[in-house]
């Protein structure tokens, strides 16, 4: 969507309560990590895809006035809210857009990659935006955990759901765990990952995301034929349900360095 796009009040307040419930679940991991690798005073951050702007804010006030952050995205209206000196906003097509080369201690992005098409490609670009000692971070989502949900239309639910986001992209909902092996092939150092599984329960804030992008994707889902208008409507109402347990998605995180071959430090 072009940051552009003419949204009614109703329909930027949902965007925004979605993405805000998205940050909730996956800011504390996504900072524990930026912090272990070290995201300090005077860094030059890029940040793929940088959706609601709560990792934008986090890494601005990390780099301090000294640093600087250039933090892309197709749909930039949420990134232009933020004030901040160090900030730079730019519109950017990373599948179709050369990002600048060796330029950066950090690039990152999160829940990005399962809608793009081509996501080899993708990590290549980002890998080479590195300046030598730089960090690569990349969190993603695989959705397989689904599968072992005990409610069939939950299962069902999911899958459709996660099936029609992509669809139009090309990308994939559940190609996540092949992510670590492919920032090890890009000549990375220190290359390390981890994973967890979300534990879902209706009725709760993790639920509301799911819920909320369920009414926004109801009409592809229904026309696709993958459920019927009324299963479709009845998983929504099961979200709200607290007697539903139930896995999200798995997140999946890689990093890696770019070795230090031409005696630059960090920051500098």
């Amino acid at each position: 969507m072009a940051d552009d796009y003419a949204l009614d009040d109703v329909a930027r307040e949902q965007a925004r309560r979605r993405l805000a419930l998205l940050e909730r679940q996956l800011d504390p991991a996504s900072q524990r990590r930026l912090a272990e690798l070290g995201v300090s005073e005077g860094w030059h951050c890029l940040e793929v895809g940088g959706g609601g702007g709560s990792v934008t804010r986090w890494l601005c006030r990390r780099v301090g006035a000294s640093g600087h952050l250039l933090a892309t995205d197709l749909d930039t209206r949420f990134l232009r809210e933020i004030d901040e000196p160090m900030l730079e906003v730019r519109r950017h097509d990373v599948t179709a857009e050369a990002l600048p080369q060796g330029r950066f201690d950090l690039v990152y992005t999160r829940w990005l990659l399962h809608h793009l098409p081509h996501q080899e490609r993708v990590i290549a670009s980002m890998a080479a935006a590195l300046r030598p000692g730089g960090w690569l971070l990349i969190e993603e989502v695989d959705f397989f955990p689904v599968y072992a949900s005990a409610s069939e239309l939950y299962v069902d639910f999911m899958v459709a759901l996660t099936e029609a986001i992509v669809a139009e992209s090309g990308g994939d909902a559940f190609w996540a765990r092949a992510l670590p092996a492919l920032v090890a092939g890009r000549g990375l150092t220190e290359v390390g990952a981890e994973g967890d599984i979300g534990v879902l329960r209706g009725g709760s804030a993790w639920a509301e995301f799911f819920e909320l992008t369920g009414e926004q994707m109801r009409e592809e889902v229904v026309c696709s034929g993958a459920l019927s208008a009324e299963r479709f409507d009845a998983a929504l109402a099961l979200l709200e349900d607290p007697r539903l347990w139930a896995f999200g998605g798995a997140g999946i995180a890689a990093w890696g360095r770019r070795p230090h071959d031409g005696g630059e430090s960090q920051g500098q």
